[in-house]
């Protein structure tokens, strides 16, 4: 899994590539995390590039939105079909706001 950061503003966009599988999950969760302990509070995972989410990734993202919540938002980005119908069947689409693009993401958040 590779991990892009890119800061828009007072916008985190984490740019996700490859498989978030058990491999990749302690990376992911310890970067957002110190992102989070750093004091952002709008975070958007950009998942065009993203091929495959594990449980255990489905896991990480659950844990990342309670730690954002209720002051602080994470938002998701241009799904692959793929990654769009693990969220849909584990229902986990309806815990969070799914943007088609970045670009919509970031107009959610007021950038």
């Amino acid at each position: 899994m590779e991990i892009l950061v890119e800061k828009l503003g007072e916008i985190q966009v984490l740019h996700l590539r490859g498989r978030l599988d058990l491999t990749g999950v302690p990376e992911f969760s310890g970067l957002l995390q110190s992102l989070i302990d750093a004091g952002n509070k709008r975070i958007v995972l950009d998942c065009r590039d993203l091929q495959y989410v594990s449980s255990s990734g489905l896991g990480a993202f659950i844990a990342a939105g309670k730690k954002l919540a209720p002051d602080h938002k994470l938002v998701f980005a241009a799904f692959t079909r793929g990654v769009q119908n693990v969220f849909e069947m584990t229902g986990i689409a309806n815990l969070f706001l799914i943007c088609a693009s970045k670009e919509d993401a970031l107009k959610q958040l007021g950038s």
